[in-house]
């Protein structure tokens, strides 16, 4: 009799699941306790080697191999993986000595070895060895080895040791030994050893050890080691080394040992060469070149422009609307 009533007691506590591949052994009441095997759903602790078209589990899930696709199902809790944990959506502290995969979202903390992957958005806090990816967008702290990737946005603070990529928006704080790289704006602060590269607007703080570039309008400051480009206009503080360039107008101030060029300076360009349509400030360079109205001052070895409505000071001073003997001076040279 004692016999039997244990082989009744036993089944009732120790499930085995033989429907959809969920094969496990469970000591669990209403999915609360412990699974071992591929449970679909657990409340508490799970430990399985791989797991395959998972629902849901509230607590701890300890892996050894990577899930198998398509990838299903939800963690809330603590996932610990030995290739690496993944699911649709992971939810708490994602561990992964391989690598932590999700397929719709991955938040909170998640660390992977090797890579931490997520097929649409990802946020929190991630870190990787190698490389930190959002198939959609990255919000929050996300630092690669080699690279922090968003197919979408990045918003946060991203860190990597070659690169940060957002193919859309770049908002926050970003750093890379080798380039930063927004395919639309770039909005705050970014930082990279060799380029930083706005596709569209800069807006906030840039710095790129040989260059900076932002292929729309930049405000706020920009500095690069060997130029500062905008192909639109240029409105605070741009430094180039060899070049300081503004397609539009540079309104603010230009820094730059070399070329310094744009369609209209309001405010103050220092360079040795200054080449600019329309001045509305001061220059001060070896050769300041005004193709249009100066209104303003130039000091220079050799200054040249147009229409004059200021001072010219420098070796040679040259205005093409003064008269006579008094279009070139020495010195000083003036239209008031």
């Amino acid at each position: 009799m004692r016999l039997a009533g244990l082989l009744l007691i036993i089944p009732a506590a120790l499930s085995a699941q033989k429907s959809s591949g969920h094969w496990h052994i469970g000591l669990t009441y209403h999915d609360y306790g412990i699974t071992i095997g591929n449970a679909a759903r657990t409340n508490g602790l799970r430990l399985n080697f791989e797991d395959v078209d998972l629902d849901r589990v509230n607590g701890v899930n300890v892996t050894i191999w990577k899930a198998a696709e398509p990838l299903s199902g939800t963690v809330n809790g603590l996932s610990v993986g030995v290739v690496g944990p993944g699911a649709e959506e992971l939810n708490g502290i994602s561990i992964g000595i391989g690598g932590v995969v999700a397929e719709r979202r991955a938040r909170w903390l998640t660390v992977g070895g090797l890579g931490v992957v997520s097929n649409d958005r990802l946020e929190g806090v991630a870190i990787a060895g190698l490389g930190t990816v959002a198939n959609g967008d990255l919000t929050g702290l996300a630092i690669g080895g080699l690279g922090t990737v968003a197919n979408r946005d990045i918003g946060g603070v991203a860190i990597s040791g070659l690169g940060t990529v957002a193919n859309r928006n770049l908002s926050g704080i970003a750093f890379a030994l080798l380039g930063t790289v927004a395919n639309r704006d770039i909005t705050g602060i970014a930082i990279a050893g060799l380029g930083t590269v706005a596709n569209r607007d800069l807006t906030g703080i840039a710095i790129g050890g040989l260059a900076t570039v932002a292929n729309g309008n930049t405000r706020g400051v920009s500095v690069g080691g060997l130029a500062s480009v905008s192909n639109g206009s240029l409105t605070g503080l741009g430094i180039g080394g060899l070049a300081l360039v503004a397609n539009g107008e540079l309104r603010g101030v230009g820094l730059t040992v070399g070329t310094l060029a744009a369609s209209r300076v309001q405010g103050l360009g220092t360079a040795i060469y200054v080449k600019t349509y329309e001045l509305r400030g001061f220059s001060v360079g070896v050769y300041n070149r005004v193709r249009g109205p100066q209104i303003g001052l130039t000091i220079g070895i050799y200054n040249s422009a147009r229409v004059l409505k200021g001072v010219q000071l420098g070796i040679v001073n040259r205005a093409q609307n003064n008269h006579g003997l008094f279009k070139i001076l020495p010195l000083v040279n003036a239209h008031l």
